[in-house]
């Protein structure tokens, strides 16, 4: 069926999608205001609201009037805005805590790393679909950049450009979700090997011979990792600060939690706690049963996505669908996994919970997408 508003209208989209959406923007807002309240200011949550407010009209409006497969003539010129957008953010951007990544527009920032991820899944998703075959055929690690010169090439620019901003969570998670989306799109699994192993060997030289605050978090993480069970605590100081404190309360939380008015971490023993920690504060005051809903409706939202992605007749819609989901849910599974010391700490936030406009603005474009995509027309 032709996709025009024109002249069809929607029906019906993927319920559980949109539920699961709702219910965790829903918990950021109570989050937020438990946070903010002991503080000395409820600005952020009037900000966090205000931002919801723009991210939830964001997601109505490209479901109901977005006609995606018309839309991907722009796809080539999202990446190279992004593009823009970061070596502008270079120039022109605020440096905080040593990195460069936002943009400052008076009342409100932004931070084209985010926007970089999101214009990467469309450009995949069009390029992978008109080369579908080509990617199939494709058995040797040293043709890949032959075939696929604009994947190669846009890749090295957008994540370098990022990089040289020290948004390393930004690499990780776009590298894992343009990863999948190769896998999903049906990669040779020797080529996608070679592939991780490159970045992983490029992500370890960063680590031990880029700027030395990356090698001191590798050391905390080593400390204080579940993977590290011989590890001495003994010479813990500031730099182990953040992590112990993180641990520190999600073990007080037990089961149940200690309950909103008892939690110790917001109290800004938690520095980070409206944004890389916050599921910290979740797993503290509502305890592990708080924490699993939260994950859990993070996951239903993906493999639901997932599972419509799957439906899709369209091989373009189908790899945008799970390219959405992929960029959301890895950005879930790091930022829970640095909150529990699975990973090495770096700073994220977690997807419609966080505080951040930037951040809940793309995720929400993301659900956008995945709900146009599911959407059920009518011919009028």
């Amino acid at each position: 069926m032709k996709r025009n508003r024109l002249s069809t209208y929607i029906v019906g989209f993927d319920q559980t999608v949109f539920y699961s959406y709702l219910l965790l923007c829903l918990i950021g807002l109570i989050v937020m205001v438990d946070i903010t309240s002991v503080q000395s200011s409820m600005a952020y949550f009037y900000r966090h609201l205000i931002f919801l407010a723009i991210s939830a009209t964001a997601t109505i409006f490209i479901l109901y009037f977005f006609d995606l497969p018309k839309l991907r003539f722009t796809n080539t010129w999202l990446v190279y805005i992004a593009i823009f957008m970061l070596i502008w953010v270079l120039v022109k951007g605020s440096t905080i805590k040593g990195a460069t990544r936002q943009l400052n527009f008076g009342l409100f920032s932004f931070q084209p790393s985010f926007f970089a991820r999101i214009a990467m899944v469309f450009f995949f998703a069009n390029v992978l679909e008109k080369k579908q075959q080509l990617l199939r055929d494709t058995k040797n690690i040293l043709n890949f950049p032959q075939n696929f010169p604009e994947l190669t090439i846009l890749s090295i620019v957008v994540f370098g450009l990022i990089f040289v901003g020290k948004h390393l969570s930004a690499i990780i998670i776009g590298g894992m979700t343009l990863v999948g989306m190769l896998f999903y799109a049906g990669i040779r699994k020797r080529i996608l090997l070679i592939i991780m192993g490159i970045g992983l060997i490029t992500g370890i030289l960063i680590i031990t011979q880029g700027d030395s605050f990356r090698m001191q978090r590798m050391r905390t993480y080593k400390k204080y990792s579940l993977f590290f069970p011989e590890r001495d605590l003994s010479d813990s100081g500031d730099a182990d600060y953040q992590v112990r404190e993180s641990l520190t309360a999600l073990t007080s939380g037990g089961l149940l939690g200690t309950g909103m008015s008892r939690g110790r971490a917001k109290h800004y023993y938690l520095p980070e706690a409206r944004t890389d920690y916050v599921y910290t504060i979740i797993g503290e005051e509502t305890g592990y049963l708080g924490a699993m809903l939260v994950f859990l409706l993070h996951s239903t939202l993906f493999f639901a996505a997932l599972k419509m992605a799957e439906k899709q007749e369209d091989l373009y819609l189908k790899l945008l669908a799970a390219g959405m989901a992929m960029n959301v849910y890895c950005n879930v599974l790091v930022n829970t996994g640095v909150a529990m010391s699975i990973l090495p700490p770096t700073g994220n936030t977690l997807p419609f919970i966080s505080y951040g406009g930037s951040a809940l603005l793309m995720d929400s474009i993301a659900v956008g997408v995945i709900l146009n995509i599911s959407a059920r027309r009518r011919v009028l």
